[in-house]
């Protein structure tokens, strides 16, 4: 489902004020209602739904009590900007739904008082998405507010998506004048409905009468095939706990069992929980050997469990079948090089269970959770929606994701809980833990390298292995993507036992704009060897580094290499405020450390020199590109060296990214124009070995061309 970002603009209250004491009547709130379903008559089918994004700031619990244990009230009680605690309220649905960042529908109680309820975060798989006329609803701890319009405009916004129950018409908790009775009177009539609704692709209402079929029935023969069919039914919408569990509800210890055994198999694999997976389908196989339809399944789950445990995996035939419309991979996560645990550092952490070598895969994890939104403005509400919608329809998800840090919101210790059979989500929880732990991903990250490649196109997404791992500037481990997977290399020897570090966001060159990025993101300030070093250093060098770097940016902006030949005297200039810059960082702080305030005017002066053909500078400087990454390289550029031996020192304290690629590329021409042939090829090799850390997997140094 497409989304667009819409900022949530209410405004909570914590005082109490005294009731309402006017409303608008039914008929004035029925006109207004009709006259947007009318405007919602002309909206294209296809235009994006909007998601109410929650603003921190106005964060409010979402209720972790049953409806049955809370004090059933009026509507004309609810008081402005109030959140009601222990109250809820039983209404009916007497309008259609207006659809757009929530459904808004109009509601009446059982002593006629008449009002507007919007429910948001709801999945479309859900009734409550958009709740039909006639259905009984019941809100829990409501939250009343003003609706923005003129006077007497207010509306019960629901945000918590476990806050509303859809009641069955036959709850005893509906009052008595809200009662209109089963619309249907048999189960048979009740399962006809849910097939009819089912051929008519409308998943959530056959879902609904299939339910009231089973409730209307107590013979076993008769449930066991509309069990079925509610399990087929909730794998179309990808509710794979609910499929699971009417999959195994629909048994009859009979050679039929196999559909069961088969359903409840695909089931554990749309939940990646392939072990369980096997197990089913092997049973399934057990009764129905020559079914090739299980086989295929069957199979499938063999090679997702082979990937699980060996890591191996074909990346270039999965970026071959990527497209901006297929981007979930159908691959398993291999996990076991590491484990989660306690970090001398701060909180959780993550440590290596073997020894790693230079360039072998630390880890590779599926996305939990990636919606296929790469626009920059819609990628974070999509998935926060996608997020909330899963966790509704797929509750054993919740487990792992809401343990995930959350910057400090306050927990009522529940959420996750199954009360009246949903369970207990708070949309600010999942709103801090999105903005602490979500990763941008481009569709590939070989494709974004591509110097055509387009900028800005980044999805949102949550791999929770990879979200346990502290950040370092100097790190020992580097991240790519291909569509949904997480591919995370050692960037260098790695002990086993040792904690694992990445990048969070790219790294600045100042340590106080970098550590301002981390304290305002995260809340905290990094602790690597860079910056615990750099905080040593005199404040007096420190704003001298940061003078001279704007200087030669200054000039270096204004003369870009590869678009035009630079003057000698702009690389005069430039050579010699870069020398000054090299001598403001003292020795003996950065020795076998990076110095990334050189690392813009290295570069630059790497492509100038090229571009007049001056191998010997391009040698040079290219060198010192990667001193000033932080990787061992001769001090003089005479001396004999193995490019190919930067990886692996178990001490490095480098810093890898593309550029270091690009260096040792130039390298290899300027060694190789000077008839330096072995050495050229071994250039080239080491820039083949990065462009595999940068990509995640081996791919032609030509695309970068």
């Amino acid at each position: 489902m497409a989304v667009v970002l819409q900022q949530n603009s209410d405004t909570m209250a914590t005082t109490t004020e005294p009731p309402v004491a006017k409303r608008l009547t039914k008929e004035q709130i029925l006109k207004t209602h009709n006259a947007h379903l009318k405007k919602q008559e002309n909206m294209p089918s296809t235009a994006p739904r909007p998601v109410k994004q929650p603003v921190m700031t106005e964060a409010y619990p979402a209720s972790t009590k049953s409806i049955r244990d809370v004090e059933i009230i009026p509507l004309n009680s609810l008081q402005v900007e109030s959140h009601h605690l222990n109250k809820g309220i039983i209404v009916k649905v007497v309008s259609p739904p207006f659809v757009g960042a929530g459904a808004v529908s109009i509601v009446q109680d059982s002593f006629g008082n008449v009002e507007k309820l919007s429910i948001y975060n709801q999945n479309d798989s859900s009734i409550l998405s958009a709740v039909p006329e006639g259905c009984i609803v019941a809100v829990k701890e409501p939250y009343y507010k003003h609706n923005g319009g003129g006077d007497g405009d207010y509306i019960i916004a629901v945000d918590h998506p476990s806050d509303v129950i859809l009641l069955r018409f036959t709850d005893p908790i509906i009052p008595e004048s809200l009662r209109v009775g089963p619309l249907l009177k048999t189960a048979e009539e009740w399962k006809n409905a849910g097939d009819t609704a089912f051929l008519g692709k409308d998943f959530p209402t056959a879902v609904f009468c299939y339910s009231e079929a089973i409730e209307a029935s107590e013979d076993e023969k008769f449930n066991a095939p509309i069990y079925t069919k509610r399990a087929g039914t909730n794998l179309v919408l990808g509710r794979y706990d609910a499929a699971k569990a009417d999959s195994l509800a629909s048994r009859t210890n009979g050679p039929g069992d196999w559909k069961a055994y088969y359903n409840a198999g695909r089931a554990a694999y749309g939940l990646c929980q392939y072990e369980e997976s096997k197990e089913f389908l092997e049973k399934a196989l057990e009764l129905n050997s020559s079914n090739n339809v299980i086989r295929k399944e069957y199979d499938r789950c063999l090679a997702r469990l082979k990937e699980q445990e060996t890591g191996e995996y074909d990346f270039s035939g999965m970026l071959a079948s990527l497209s901006p419309t297929n981007v979930h991979l159908d691959r398993a996560s291999f996990l076991r090089n590491t484990r989660v645990a306690e970090s001398p550092l701060h909180g959780k952490g993550l440590f290596a269970t073997t020894e790693l070598k230079a360039g072998e895969i630390v880890f590779v994890e599926k996305a939990t959770l990636m919606p296929n939104q790469y626009e920059p403005s819609r990628a974070s509400a999509a998935l926060y929606a996608l997020t909330v919608r899963q966790l509704c329809d797929n509750p054993s998800l919740a487990k792992d994701v809401l343990q995930m840090y959350d910057g400090g919101y306050e927990r009522s210790g529940l959420e996750g809980t199954i009360v009246d059979g949903v369970p207990v989500l708070d949309v600010f929880l999942i709103e801090a833990i999105r903005q602490k732990n979500c990763f941008s991903s481009p569709l590939s990250t070989v494709e974004d390298t591509k110097p055509r490649s387009p900028e800005g196109r980044m999805a949102k997404g949550l791999w929770i292995r990879a979200a346990a791992m502290n950040h370092a500037c100097v790190a020992n481990t580097m991240r790519s993507f291909v569509g949904d997977l997480l591919i995370s290399r050692a960037t260098r020897d790695i002990k086993e036992g040792e904690e694992l570090f990445h990048q969070y966001v790219p790294v600045k060159s100042l340590p106080d704009l970098r550590n301002q990025r981390y304290k305002d993101s995260w809340g905290f300030e990094c602790a690597c060897a860079l910056c615990s070093v750099e905080k040593t250093s005199p404040e007096a060098n420190r704003n001298k580094r940061k003078e001279l770097l704007a200087q030669i940016e200054k000039i270096c902006n204004k003369k870009v290499p590869g678009r035009e030949i630079i003057p000698d005297a702009t690389i005069r200039t430039v050579d010699r405020l870069a020398k000054q810059l090299e001598d403001a960082h003292e020795t003996e702080l950065y020795d076998g450390l990076p110095r990334l305030t050189l690392i813009y005017s290295s570069n630059w002066l790497v492509g100038a020199h090229r571009g007049r053909k001056n191998w010997g500078k391009v040698i040079r400087y290219g060198i010192k590109v990667l001193r000033n990454f932080g990787f061992r390289v001769p001090s003089d550029e005479s001396e004999v060296w193995d490019p190919r031996g930067i990886y692996a020192a178990q001490d490095n304290k480098t810093l890898m990214t593309l550029h270091v690629v690009t260096a040792l590329r130039r390298l290899g021409e300027a060694y190789g124009a000077l008839g330096q042939k072995e050495l050229a090829e071994r250039c080239v090799e080491a820039a083949e070995f990065g462009y595999l850390l940068v990509t995640g997997f081996k791919n032609s140094l030509t695309d970068l061309d």
